[in-house]
C-alpha cells in the first residue's frame, strides 16, 4: 500500500484458456518468484467458483499451497468474483520492511496483521463467516468477530479508515428480508455512534456468488495520521439516504449503508483519497438507466469531484496534483463489458485496471469502480 511505502499488482494466469485450477497453479508459480524479491503481506484470490462446496475446498487447498509459498505470515482473501478476461487475479500488496515492522497478530480466516513504526500503528486484516444460508446471521458472526479482534489489538473501532464488505447473493432475499439490508442492519448496530465524530470509513459493498460475508479493513492509530471523510456535492451522503431507496419493503428494519463517499489520508508527507465503492448514483437516484456505458461516465464524473479543486482546497493540508493509483471495475453483466472497458479506457489511460463480475447493490446499476489518488 501506498503509506507502507508500497503498493500492488496483480498477477494473471499465463494461459486464460486452461481450467480454472491450471490457472491458479500458473499464478502462484508466479507468486514464488515474486515474492522471492519483494515483500508481500496480503493476497486478493478473485476467483470463478460454480458452488459453496467447491469455494470451500479451493479455500483449503489455496492455503495449504501459500504455507509453502510464504508460510502463515500473509493475509489471504478468496473472493468468489470472477475476473472477465480469465479465470482468476491475485492482488498482491507490498510493504516496506526497512521503514515498518510487521507482525501477524491473529491467522487463518480471520487473520490480523499489525504494521508499526515508532507511534504509528496500522491494523489491517480479514473477517470471514460462510456458516449460515443466512445473510444476517454470517453478518452478526463477522462484525462481532470485528469488535472482538479491534478490542483485543487495543484499537478503537472507529479508527477504520477503509473496508470492503463481500456479501453472497448481495441482491437476495432471505425470506421477505433483503440480504443487503440485512447486512446494513448488523453494521449498524456494530457501529453504534462510534464513528458519528469522525465520519465513517471509505468503504465498498458489493456482491460475490459464494462465500457468505467477507468483511476487510484498514485501520490507523497515530498522532501522525490525520483522516478526514470527504463528500461529493452531488450525491447525497449514504449513510443519510432517506427509506425511498433502501431495498426491501417488507423489512422491519431499514438501516443506511455506514460509509462515506471518500476518506482523505495522510501520513507524515504521504497523501491520498480512499474512494469508495462508486455508482452512477445523483442525489440518491439511479443514473443512466439500462445504460452501462453511461453509468460509467458518470460513475468516473462522481469519483473525479472527490479530488476535485473545491474538495482538495477544503483539506487542512497543501494536497495538490491528483493521481490515480489504481482502479477496480465491477461489472454487473458480462454482456456490458466491451461498453464499460472501452468508456474506462478513455478516461483512465493506461492505469492498471482490474475488471471483476459482480452483483452490486441495487437492481438497476450495471457497474461499480473504486480506486485511490494520490496526493502532492
Amino acid at each position: 500500500m501506498y503509506f507502507l511505502n508500497g503498493d500492488r499488482s496483480y498477477i494473471k494466469p499465463e494461459n486464460a484458456c486452461g481450467n480454472l485450477t491450471a490457472q491458479l497453479q500458473s499464478c502462484l508459480e508466479q507468486l514464488e518468484k515474486i515474492n522471492s524479491g519483494k515483500r508481500i503481506f496480503k493476497l486478493n484470490f478473485f476467483v470463478d467458483t460454480k458452488s459453496n462446496s467447491e469455494y470451500d475446498k479451493l479455500l483449503e487447498g489455496l492455503r495449504n499451497q501459500l504455507k509453502d509459498i510464504v508460510g502463515n505470515t500473509i493475509l489471504t482473501s478468496f473472493i468468489a468474483q470472477p475476473p472477465l478476461s480469465c479465470k482468476v487475479i491475485v492482488e498482491a500488496y507490498y510493504y516496506d520492511p526497512e521503514l515498518w515492522d510487521y507482525q501477524m497478530i491473529s491467522e487463518g480466516k480471520n487473520a490480523t496483521a499489525l504494521f508499526s513504526n515508532g507511534m504509528t500503528e496500522i491494523l489491517m486484516g480479514t473477517v470471514h463467516a460462510n456458516d449460515n444460508s443466512s445473510c444476517k446471521l454470517n453478518a452478526e458472526k463477522v462484525f462481532d468477530e470485528l469488535v472482538e479482534t479491534f478490542e483485543e489489538a487495543q484499537f478503537p473501532l472507529n479508527s477504520i479508515v477503509r473496508q470492503w464488505n463481500y456479501l453472497e447473493d448481495i441482491l437476495g432475499f432471505d425470506d421477505d428480508e433483503q440480504r443487503y439490508q440485512e447486512f446494513n442492519n448488523v453494521r449498524s448496530a456494530a457501529y453504534g455512534s462510534v464513528f458519528e465524530p469522525k465520519g465513517y470509513p471509505a468503504a465498498t459493498g458489493i456482491g460475490m456468488s459464494h462465500g457468505g460475508v467477507i468483511v476487510e479493513f484498514v485501520a490507523a492509530k497515530s498522532k501522525d495520521v490525520l483522516t478526514l471523510p470527504v463528500d461529493n456535492p452531488e450525491q447525497i451522503s449514504a449513510h443519510q439516504y432517506s427509506e425511498k431507496v433502501l431495498v426491501g419493503e417488507e423489512c422491519i428494519l431499514k438501516t443506511t449503508p455506514k460509509f462515506e463517499r471518500a476518506r482523505y489520508f495522510r501520513y507524515r508527507d504521504k497523501k491520498m483519497i480512499f474512494i469508495s465503492g462508486t455508482a452512477s448514483i445523483i442525489g440518491e437516484l439511479t443514473v443512466g438507466v439500462g445504460d452501462a456505458a453511461k453509468q460509467t461516465e458518470v460513475t468516473i464524473q462522481n469519483m473525479q469531484r472527490l479530488y476535485s479543486e473545491q474538495v482538495l482546497a477544503a483539506l487542512p493540508d497543501n494536497a495538490s496534483n491528483p493521481k490515480f493509483g489504481h482502479v477496480r471495475v465491477y461489472v454487473k453483466n458480462r454482456k456490458d463489458y466491451a461498453d464499460i472497458r472501452k468508456v474506462a479506457k478513455e478516461r483512465f489511460g493506461d492505469l492498471p485496471v482490474v475488471y471483476i463480475l459482480a452483483d452490486i447493490c441495487r437492481d438497476d446499476l450495471l457497474v461499480e469502480i473504486e480506486g485511490k489518488v494520490i496526493l502532492s
